[in-house]
């Protein structure tokens, strides 16, 4: 506690010599069209977004398809030390509201994270604390390529968000990274506050290179945490491939050791994303899938796949088309809200206009 305390006083030490550089305010808007089984298949009963039912299952006349409408504010602020160390801080709004409890919102809570980060940088790396990724995280590439309203492309069932433990202990992350030219490495912890999780230490490294017409980059992650008293270790590569001829190419593959948890963790997961990019238009498709490895336990045959078109409006607005679909075997893995419920082979379907300011 001694030496957290001797290294806290420095670094507040080290701010209080600086001076202030700015605020910045950016944000995204949506406006469109949602469909598919998280529209027909809702529990009315439990949620009032559709007016019209008022009880049961779904009825005949209802639609398939609801408005969407999201706005997110982004907030960052950036100050230098009389030193030259450079820190900074950041808030996203759209993580920031307690999942829609006003009373209740995590960002302003010294133990809890709800999308906010702040950094202090300088010749010896960053060190960067609060809504972060894991170094895991930090290091693999996701399978998605362009966007979709609603993220429809990144929340089917077969979708890694190479997030693994970084929800346990209130999603409360230190990391500490560096890059030396072309190759970068990094060390986080989640230090235990609750009796179900112990501390979650990951590290990751990446490695970017340029390859005749292609530019490729490399991705090394391991994190380790232990879960009601079993130990969970995830292991994870990633390879990204951008042609000069528009296509882009990842792969994402993570084992996730021996559980005796059942259907309820998945031991491994292979993911793999293609796009194409032409002009002001992006086509793309990604697939994954989780599995088991351990052949006394039934295969939870969890996966699925998303499609993307997206064209570029310029100014920063883009039309964007969603469609994913899933597949469930069996209960579901990983907590993916897409296996719930009796959704065992459900699509998604969203079509609108994205806009970045």
């Amino acid at each position: 506690m001694k030496k957290v305390l001797l290294a806290t006083s420095a670094l507040s030490a080290m701010v209080g010599l600086a001076s202030a550089q700015g605020v910045a305010v950016t944000g995204t808007a949506q406006m469109g069209l949602l469909g598919g089984d998280w529209v027909s298949d809702r529990n009315p009963i439990t949620s009032t977004d559709q007016g019209e039912i008022q009880g049961g299952d779904v009825i005949d006349g209802q639609s398939e398809f609801e408005l969407h409408t999201d706005i997110d504010v982004h907030f960052t602020m950036l100050g230098r030390t009389d030193i030259g160390l450079t820190f900074g801080a950041s808030i996203d709004l759209d993580e920031s509201d307690g999942n829609d409890d006003a009373a209740n919102s995590p960002s302003f809570d010294g133990r809890a994270q709800g999308g906010e980060e702040i950094f202090i940088s300088g010749a010896f790396g960053t060190l960067t604390m609060g809504d972060v990724d894991g170094a895991l995280d930090w290091a693999l590439q996701e399978i998605a390529i362009g966007g979709s309203l609603g993220d429809v492309h990144t929340t089917h069932a077969g979708y890694n968000g190479n997030g693994f433990a970084d929800r346990a202990n209130g999603g409360q992350i230190a990391r500490y990274d560096h890059s030396f030219g072309d190759f970068a490495a990094a060390l986080s912890v989640s230090i235990s506050d609750n009796a179900i999780h112990d501390d979650v230490i990951s590290v990751g490294a990446r490695y970017n290179a340029s390859l005749a017409d292609m530019e490729i980059g490399l991705g090394l992650g391991y994190s380790r945490m232990v879960f009601n008293r079993e130990e969970n270790v995830a292991v994870g590569v990633s390879l990204d491939a951008n042609f000069d001829n528009g296509f882009r190419a990842i792969l994402n593959w993570v084992d996730m050791g021996d559980s005796d948890d059942g259907d309820l963790l998945a031991e491994q997961y292979i993911g793999v994303g293609i796009g194409y990019a032409m002009d002001d238009w992006i086509f793309a498709v990604n697939w994954g899938k989780y599995s088991e490895d351990n052949e006394t336990i039934a295969d939870p045959g969890q996966s699925g796949y998303a499609l993307v078109v997206n064209y570029d409006l310029g100014g920063g607005a883009e039309t964007q088309l969603g469609y994913s679909k899933a597949s469930c075997e069996t209960a579901p893995v990983n907590s993916n809200s897409d296996c719930f419920n009796g959704n065992v082979d459900g699509s998604r379907f969203s079509l609108g206009l994205a806009i970045s300011f």
